[in-house]
């Protein structure tokens, strides 16, 4: 076994083998297509021939994209990624790559790749009888799958499934659920966490990686963390639950969720959704998007008939009940909005979203002072993004308050430095202050960071509805 960080000829030797098996690594099934893995290897292999040292710290920083304040004891995505990779790696090698010249490993416990020769197999007839004896259930499983086809296939799956998984991980899915059904930035980032944390106990335990999609997507769609970068990691999570358990509805109901809301693809959306309804019928969430999708592609009168469906599920879950006060914000039913929040809060007072709602509600229908209370409420409970005080700047914009306006206005553009700022925020804003030049040029900004998926129906952009130039971006937005 080589290092790929010895002398000066040994990684010039060493460079060019290493370089054709990366090649070949990442043209595989397990790396094309998944770009943070590819990402995490290329980095690892070119400072190792370079000889440069890696720590986790700088793997998070430079490959991830982490803030210059991250800390690598709390925030576990680093070890994550690496499991992840060593994982497919390994299945590479079992599969396509058993018959490469080498090998390209990562010791335990180092970042810092290695390159052997490998072992060629033993002459056929060689070894003891007891291989054969081990071939055995091998044989009994082909024969089993001959028989009785695809029936027999999903039964040895599903067994197989059910035998790998982790108890301690299962746990961490439940906890990391209960998380997610939070919304908040908070909450949604210790869900993440947990469901990574599952993936580094048990690599191959597909529920994990839909949870881990699952909260990326609505950390994108909600404008939580930059759509971009944030729906590709969605899409590869979805991508390895699938390929892990193609049954998994919440990998479908993941993809959905960022068709519309990210990619504003509507018939993929759609398509996803409603495989994820059939896989799980009971799976209330995929009701839900299917329902915001309809409303915000302007089928509205689709989307009670979800709705309901979904709160019939699980009549106790906050977010149906927020996504069923939306569809009636959208349809402008302002009085039925500020009923079904105050309904919520009577269930949960700390509720964020049934503030937001209220707040959005009350706005709309001049009721100043109450608007900039649940407002205030919100920002309070918007740890890690600016929901609340962007509402704030729209509500002092129509009334006239442009001190409060602008002094928000002045954070949003400079903000700190792990601060994500939606470009749809301040075009809302300046939308309300009357300044449609720089309305439109934020806006532009929130369509190619595929952040406008609500722009259709949503009431802060009524006074530029009618203006060509709108209508122009709804098409390039895909929302026509």
């Amino acid at each position: 076994m080589t290092g790929m960080a010895g002398t000066s000829s040994d990684a010039r030797l060493d460079s060019a083998a290493v370089c054709a098996e990366l090649n070949r690594i990442l043209g595989s099934r397990e790396f094309q297509g998944f770009e943070r893995r590819s990402r995490l290897l290329k980095y690892l292999v070119d400072k190792a021939i370079a000889g440069e040292p890696v720590k986790e710290y700088m793997i998070g920083v430079d490959v991830f994209e982490k803030p210059p304040d991250y800390d690598p004891r709390i925030d576990p995505a680093v070890r994550v990624e690496i499991g992840r990779m060593r994982t497919k790696l390994a299945d590479y090698y079992a599969g396509a790559g058993n018959a490469n010249p080498s090998r390209l490993e990562f010791p335990k416990r180092s970042y810092i790749p290695t390159l052997r020769a490998a072992t060629p197999p033993p002459p056929l007839g060689s070894g003891s009888p007891r291989k054969f004896e081990r071939l055995w259930p091998i044989a009994v499983v082909a024969a089993v799958l001959c028989a009785g086809g695809v029936t027999a296939w999903r039964v040895l799956a599903a067994a197989g499934r059910q035998g790998s998984e982790n108890p301690q991980a299962r746990e961490l899915c439940v906890k990391a659920r209960f998380f997610w059904n939070k919304r908040t930035t908070e909450a949604l980032r210790t869900s993440l966490g947990l469901y990574q944390e599952a993936i580094r106990l048990e690599p191959r335990y597909a529920p994990a990686y839909a949870g881990e999609a699952l909260c990326f997507a609505v950390m994108a769609t909600n404008s939580q963390l930059p759509a971009d970068q944030t729906s590709r990691q969605a899409k590869e999570a979805a991508g390895e639950a699938l390929t892990l358990d193609p049954s998994v509805a919440e990998a479908h109901a993941a993809l959905g969720l960022i068709a519309y809301g990210v990619d504003s693809d509507w018939n993929k959306a759609e398509s996803e959704l409603q495989r994820a309804i059939t896989l799980d019928p009971h799976f209330a969430t995929a009701y839900q998007w299917l329902a915001l999708s309809h409303v915000y592609t302007g089928k509205a009168a689709q989307a009670p008939q979800e709705i309901r469906k979904a709160l019939a599920l699980d009549p106790l879950s906050m977010p149906l009940y927020a996504a069923d006060g939306m569809i009636s914000y959208y349809l402008r039913r302002y009085d039925e909005v500020v009923q079904k929040a105050h309904k919520m809060l009577e269930m949960d007072a700390s509720f964020r979203e049934a503030h937001l709602m209220l707040g959005e509600a009350l706005e709309a229908l001049h009721d100043w002072n109450g608007a900039e209370r649940e407002f205030h409420t919100v920002e309070l409970a918007s740890a890690g993004d600016s929901e609340g005080v962007a509402r704030l700047a729209h509500l002092y914009a129509l009334t006239g308050r442009r001190a409060g306006e602008e002094k928000i206005l002045h954070t949003l553009l400079d903000p700190a430095p792990d601060r994500y700022v939606d470009p749809y925020q301040i075009a809302f804003i300046y939308t309300a202050a009357g300044d449609k030049q720089q309305a439109f040029e934020w806006l532009e900004k929130a369509v190619r960071q595929h952040t406008t998926g609500v722009m259709k129906v949503d009431p802060y952009f009524d006074s530029l509805r009618d203006e060509p130039r709108f209508k122009a971006l709804l098409t390039e937005a895909h929302l026509n």
